[in-house]
């Protein structure tokens, strides 16, 4: 083409413009022609133009003869019209459920906020007011200055026309810049219309959040209403303030608008000289534009061409590089092959090397073992030689005749073995494995005394010679385990390392192989980037709600989009993996997952960079093993967001054990720092649903906390594989993938498609309809098939095919999750099944092999509100605490009493105990909670009115069976007795029953006999009740109860009239009372000395504590004179806590003195009598020690004595260190006391320190287990010899030496910080440290702290009431947070508590720094 003007001749020679080539609608000889004639080329074209037009009349004719075919327009408006229907009931459906949302939504928010937004616009109004007149006289005052300005500018007009020129054009520049803002704009409507459906959803989220906070938003009103009132008398203030100035304004504003009138004529008359001036300027450069816009068109018809021309030889280029360079490709591949090849070899050749290094390293530990299992061995071997011994000399203090039964025995067992062996095969052709025998549980039968020779004193020897050999069995036993423990241990570490070993290996080859394709996928984007094509960022949404940039082509396909993604966050690329796009179709369940075809192309799928993705699992399947551990993470993520979201309903029950699973995953096993360490970053939705018991992050976090040491030792795998296998066996919609559908009235349900079929749910996911297996099952699918309007479904027992309507992209999705469901069945079960699928091999190739997964479930749990009574229990409980009737006067939860519940549900088991004794109750909880427990063990699942027949019995648990029941020390009054009649009466396995401090006043104890009597009742206790005499004789016919061996009426008003129908009771043959609690009453000796006749007959009860009752001297000789007789007293309970037993040391020596040929009494209880007053040294007037008392009082704990006693108390007993001297000598040797208490005696020496014997005592002693030697006027001087001694004991498990004195003064005077770090560090018994009121601080805090950093036995440090401080806490964290043991740490000080701050701050930084699991300060 010519420009006008110039000639052909004068185009640009060939050096810059290509040879035109001839376009393929031309013919070669008409191009050929016109090739050098550009305007008969241009008539050619012309030519083309006018045919093709003349073309396009002429469909256009035929097109408009077609539309006014009335056929035609019938289908069209038929089409029109149903596409018009689904819009509407879309749009209606979306326009209803949208109305009802914004009403509630309006007028919640007018009702709260019309008052704050009323004030708040009066003050923007009168500030707006302000700012106005402040902006007009500014705007006055500028164009006054503009006016004089305007005058000096005219002498500048022609320099001003040229900058007029210059701004049109960078008008049509800015104009230009406007058009792409428009298009943004455009762009984010679109968006914004992308989220409104988001926003739809929020809405209804907010309903529920503005239900759930209405009693917050009335407090909020009620503060507003103060804020109001606040601010409208500020608000008035401001009022006049602002009269005063408006009226000084006013004047000013007047003068002004006179000066601004003047200006404003001036401003109008260069107004008019100017338009003149823009007129004639307009016109000359509209003549301009004209003239530049005929050249800008030619030029660019000229640039168009030669851009045709050159884009064509750019692409032959372009072909030619990509050859070359996957020619190179190939060499670079095949040269990278060989050097992986070389450094495998040189790999493999390392590996060999590090496993023979590995071999040696455990044959060289193998041996260790061996040697240490050896010594062991030997110990064990040296252990026994003693007992042997000990034996022995047991056997020299038998008579001659069980000597002589004895040795026939053993004689008898060693020709038993030697004929044993001989019947062994030949050590030649069999091995011979070491004889180690493993069934100790029942030891030897020994041989049977004669009936002349046996007594107290021999059945002792007897017993006790039968446990020594009981435990020497055990003990081989307990090697003979701890050996094959020890092999099987091994074998596993040794599976582990190999295990390891190979992962680590795949793991490097992984990664080596991912660099490597990373490296060609760089190179070839570089590639396409450099070709013109445009890479595009899209987001990905990952089921943990992270969200990733990644870039990618439009022309990638979805399955290059997954390995990109896959190498974004570190996964194996896998068949596992899909990417789905949410589009939200405004059903009941929201957004609907497109999955993306994998073989075809993101523009092909119509994706954009707007999209919203996901990356997700498409299928929910056990596999077996997995391969990356990453995606199994990934997996785990998505199942557990589908729990917390309530995507699967589950009950709370299964929520919780799925919950213990998630923390043993994500913290690994439990500790004290981690069970604070919960609710941190998170909420509890982060492990559970929010529908989920509304009780605080405190009872949650205790309730977690159980359930995660339920965990222990699971590794993260393994916790999560439990975690799946768990919902799978219990989850009723364990798998399932929800879809909208309807009936044939329209009614709106959810399809759940899973690995074992479809299943039919209301729209609420909570009740189960139909389910339609592919095996196992009356319903099973026989085949499917899909349409534009849903899914066809035809089962096995049915000629027709039932349809669940549904929308397109529903019924495509569904289609295909079944038929690669059923293709990823075991392959004998599709065979027997024979279902046809379109596209089979295809769709096997796209997914994993069914040997990857578990077999489908056999059977599905039926969705339920309640699978047991425990939680129908729960349920309605918390139904009536929290009923919203009545919410000023609703009661507190009792939490001792979910607790119950909780721990019974959590642990699996039936709940068989309710203990709600201290629980705080009041008459009315304990009447609500009996009747609810009543309600809860008659309600029937069956008679639940249910939309469709469900089996409720199938998984129903009736594991609400309370035999023990305590309501002991409660609020409680005379109006909870027909409660808990009530609840005797309906509770038929009660066995034991605690309704102590529940006031029965003489007169209502026979409410609970007849209830009681129909009870097989073990143990009764009616402490604290109020019982007198009257109340006793109501009580009588429980004692003819076969089955009720306790009886404890302690701290009531029995007197000794009643004893006696007490003792005929008892004498009776079928009364089974073995024990009785009548402490504290006010039976006086006559009371006493019935009972104990009935005793000496009777030879029961065995246990009796008959502490603080009115006896005097009498009472205690007549308690010897019982321990003399030997009546089957194994525990008594004598203590003086009220001052009325009052047993003086002459008594309590003649009842030692019958203890010590006592063999049956095994604990004894001496508190609070002043035996010490009188019970000394007896020295003659030389001074020589006549007769020592102390010591003939203890001697019943030599080593000689036939006494058995495990349990002696003598709290506060007037002691010295002479009796403490005495009673050492004496447990020096003793081998059966296990507890000892001597709390509130002056057991240290005049100077605070500690006698020897103690030390001797703590050094030598193997039983005692309990020691309480508080409050005994022991000083820094004597703690650090008991530290010294406690250092090397290994017995003790509890150590009491609270309110004695450990200064940090004294401390440092005598040097005691040594002692205590090491008796700390080293001991490797005590569980259980009490170091209460000692008066020690900060320095000595540390000191305790040192040591237990070392200490790996402590569980418990109780030490309140002392002299630390905040800083001393902080100090002593470093050392706490080493301690991997120590579970509970109390160090409560008024000190600490002074100033709240520092206070909460020492709480947290222990928390947070610890592993403590109970902390109090």
């Amino acid at each position: 083409m010519s420009l006008p003007g110039v000639k052909a001749s004068n185009w640009p020679s060939s050096k810059y413009v290509r040879e035109p080539e001839c376009p393929p609608w031309m013919a070669r000889d008409a191009f050929e022609s016109a090739k050098g004639d550009p305007e008969k080329l241009l008539e050619l074209c012309h030519q083309k133009v006018q045919g093709a037009q003349r073309t396009l009349d002429t469909t256009r004719k035929m097109t408009e003869a077609l539309h006014q075919d009335p056929q035609y327009q019938y289908a069209h408006a038929v089409q029109a019209f149903e596409e018009l229907r689904r819009e509407h009931l879309q749009l209606n459906d979306s326009y209803n459920d949208l109305e009802t949302i914004n009403e509630t939504v309006q007028e919640v928010v007018e009702v709260l906020r019309a008052d704050k937004h009323q004030l708040l616009t009066e003050l923007n109004e009168i500030k707006r007011e302000i700012s106005i007149q402040s902006i007009e006289n500014t705007k006055l005052a500028l164009k006054e200055k503009e006016g004089f300005a305007f005058q000096e500018g005219l002498e500048k007009k022609l320099n001003g026309q040229e900058e007029q020129l210059r701004q049109l054009d960078d008008e049509l520049r800015d104009y230009s810049n406007q058009q792409v803002q428009i298009q943004n704009e455009m762009g984010s409507l679109e968006g914004a219309a992308h989220n409104l459906s988001h926003q739809t959803a929020s809405l209804s989220e907010l309903r529920n959040h503005l239900d759930g906070t209405r009693l917050q938003q009335e407090e909020a009103i009620r503060a507003l209403e103060k804020e109001i009132e606040a601010k409208v008398a500020e608000v008035g203030a401001h009022d006049e303030q602002l009269w005063d100035f408006k009226r000084d304004m006013s004047a000013r504003i007047l003068a002004l608008q006179r000066k601004a009138q003047s200006a404003n004529d001036e401003l109008a008359r260069l107004h008019r000289l100017s338009e003149h001036e823009m007129n004639t300027l307009s016109q000359q450069n509209r003549a301009l534009n004209d003239e530049l816009k005929n050249r800008s068109d030619a030029l660019y018809a000229t640039k168009k061409e030669m851009n045709e021309y050159t884009s064509s030889a750019q692409r032959e280029i372009n072909i030619k590089k990509e050859e070359i360079q996957q020619c190179l490709s190939i060499v670079d591949l095949v040269e990278r092959q060989n050097s992986g090849l070389e450094a495998s070899i040189a790999r493999m050749l390392e590996q060999n090397r590090v496993s023979e290094n590995q071999i040696q390293e455990k044959d060289n530990i193998n041996n260790k073992n061996l040697i240490e299992q050896a010594n062991f061995i030997a110990m064990v071997h040296m252990e026994l030689q003693t007992v042997r011994e000990d034996l022995y000399m047991i056997k020299s203090r038998l008579c001659h005749h069980c000597r002589d039964r004895l040795l026939t025995g053993e004689q008898e067992e060693d020709e038993a073995e030697e004929l044993a062996r001989l019947q062994q095969p030949h050590p030649s052709l069999h091995a011979v494995a070491p004889v180690v025998r493993t069934d100790y549980t029942q030891p030897p039968v020994p041989q049977q005394l004669p009936t002349h020779m046996s007594s107290p004193g021999n059945d002792l020897e007897r017993q006790r010679m039968e446990g020594e050999l009981a435990k020497a069995h055990e003990a081989l036993e307990a090697l003979n385990r701890q050996l094959l423990e020890e092999r099987e241990e091994r074998a596993r570490e040794r599976r582990e390392e190999e295990e390891t070993r190979y992962q680590e290996e795949d793991d490097r080859l992984h990664r080596q192989q991912e660099e490597e394709l990373r490296k060609r996928r760089d190179t070839e984007d570089d590639r396409r980037k450099q070709a013109g094509d445009e890479l595009k960022t899209f987001t990905i949404r990952f089921m943990n709600g992270t969200r990733k940039k990644v870039d990618a082509f439009m022309t990638d396909t979805v399955q290059d989009l997954i390995n990109r993604v896959c190498s974004k966050v570190g996964l194996r690329p896998s068949e596992m993996f899909y990417i789905a796009h949410s589009v939200n179709e405004n059903s009941v369940l929201g957004m609907v997952d497109r999955f993306l075809d994998r073989s075809k192309t993101l523009y092909e799928e119509g994706i954009n960079t707007k999209c919203n993705l996901v990356f997700k699992f498409k299928h929910y399947k056990r596999v077996i093993k997995w391969i990356d551990t990453n995606a199994q993470d990934r997996f785990f993520q998505q199942v557990h967001n589908n729990i917390v979201t309530e995507y699967y309903p589950s009950p709370e029950k299964l929520a919780v054990s799925l919950a213990g699973y998630e923390l043993q995953t994500v913290f690994g096993d439990a500790t004290g720092k981690k069970r604070h360490s919960y609710f941190d970053k998170v909420g509890l939705d982060a492990y559970l649903p929010v529908s989920v018991t509304p009780l605080g992050y405190e009872y949650w976090q205790e309730r977690l906390f159980r359930n995660h040491k339920r965990r222990k030792g699971m590794s993260p795998t393994d916790a999560r594989n439990k975690y799946i296998d768990t919902l799978r066996q219990f989850g009723s919609h364990w798998g399932m993938t929800y879809f909208d559908i309807r009936d044939k009235e329209n009614r709106p349900f959810v399809a759940g498609i899973a690995e074992d079929g479809l299943h039919i749910l209301s729209s609420d996911k909570r009740v189960l309809i139909q389910s339609l297996r592919f095996m196992h099952g009356p319903n099973q699918l026989a085949g499917w098939e899909k349409s534009s309007t849903g899914i066809f479904v035809k089962r096995r027992d049915s000629k027709f095919m039932t349809l669940y309507a549904s929308s397109k992209l529903q019924s495509e999705e569904m289609y295909n999750l079944l038929s690669e469901y059923y293709l990823m069945l075991p392959r004998e079960v599709q065979q027997a099944l024979g279902i046809e699928i379109p596209h089979r091999d295809q769709l096997t190739q796209e997914l994993l092999p069914p040997e990857t997964f578990l077999p489908p479930l056999d059977s599905r749990r039926v969705p339920v509100e309640f699978e047991s009574a425990a939680e129908y229990l729960k349920t309605i409980y918390l139904e009536q605490v929290f009923s919203p009737d009545d919410i000023d006067n609703r009661p507190e939860p009792v939490l001792k009493f979910i607790n119950e519940i909780d721990e019974a549900l959590d642990a699996g088991r039936a709940l068989v105990s309710m203990d709600l004794s201290s629980a705080g109750m009041h008459d009315t909880d304990w009447a609500m909670i009996a009747e609810l427990i009543i309600r809860a063990m008659d309600y029937d699942p069956t008679a639940e009115p249910s939309v469709v027949p469900t089996d409720r019995l199938r998984n129903w648990e009736s594991n609400l069976q309370l035999e023990k029941l305590s309501i002991a020390n409660n609020d409680l009054t005379s109006s909870s007795l027909p409660a808990t009649r009530d609840i005797l009466n309906r509770c038929t396995l009660l066995t034991d029953v605690d309704v102590s401090a529940l006031p029965l006043d003489n007169r209502h104890e026979a409410t609970l006999v007849e209830p009681l009597m129909k009870l097989r009742v073990q143990s009764l206790a009616m402490n604290d009740c109020l019982v007198g005499d009257k109340g006793v004789r109501a009580l009588l016919d429980l004692f003819t109860n076969r089955t009720l061996h306790t009886l404890l009426l302690n701290r009531n008003r029995i007197t000794a009239n009643v004893m006696g129908d007490i003792a005929g009771c008892l004498d009776l043959p079928y009364c089974s009372i073995m024990n009785l609690g009548l402490g504290t009453n006010k039976i006086q000796l006559r009371g006493l000395e019935t009972l104990i006749k009935v005793m000496e007959r009777a030879r029961k009860p065995s246990t009796l504590n008959f502490s603080d009752n009115p006896l005097q001297t009498r009472g205690g000789q007549r308690f010897g004179q019982l321990l003399e007789q030997q009546c089957g007293v194994t525990d008594l309970d004598i203590s003086n806590t009220t001052g009325q037993m009052n047993i003086t040391g002459d008594v309590a020596l003649y009842i030692t003195r019958q203890l010590l040929n006592n063999p049956e009494i095994v604990r004894i209880n001496f508190s609070d009598n002043p035996i010490g007053q009188n019970l000394h040294q007896l020295r003659d007037p030389s001074g020589q020690v006549t007769r020592d008392l102390p010591l003939e009082f203890f001697t019943f704990l030599e080593r000689e004595a036939i006494c058995n006693l495990t349990t002696l108390q003598l709290n506060r007993c007037e002691l010295t260190n002479d009796h403490g001297a005495a009673l050492t000598s004496a447990l020096v040797d003793n081998y059966k006391l296990k507890v000892l208490e001597v709390s509130g005696n002056r057991l240290g020496l005049s100077d605070g320190n500690l006698p020897q014997g103690w030390v001797d005592l703590l050094a030598s002693t193997s039983t005692l287990e309990e020691l309480d030697i508080s409050k005994n006027s022991l000083q820094s001087k004597g703690l650090a010899v008991l530290f010294t001694a406690l250092a090397r004991n290994r017995s003790l498990r509890k150590v009491d030496i609270s309110g004695n004195r450990l200064t940090d003064d004294s401390v440092s005077a005598t040097g005691t910080r040594d002692e205590i770090v090491y008796m700390f560090s080293t001991n490797a018994g005590i569980r259980e440290m009490i170091m209460a009121e000692m008066g020690f601080g900060d320095d000595v805090l540390e000191r305790i702290a040192e040591g237990l950093a070392e200490n790996r036995v402590m569980r418990k440090l109780i030490a309140p009431r002392n002299n630390i401080s905040t800083r001393g806490i902080l100090d002593c964290t470093k050392h706490f947070a080493i301690n991997t043991t120590l579970e509970e740490l109390e160090l409560t000080c008024a000190r600490v508590q002074q100033v709240e701050e520092e206070y909460m701050r020492s709480y947290k930084f222990i928390i947070d720094n610890t592993n403590l699991e109970t902390i109090l300060l």
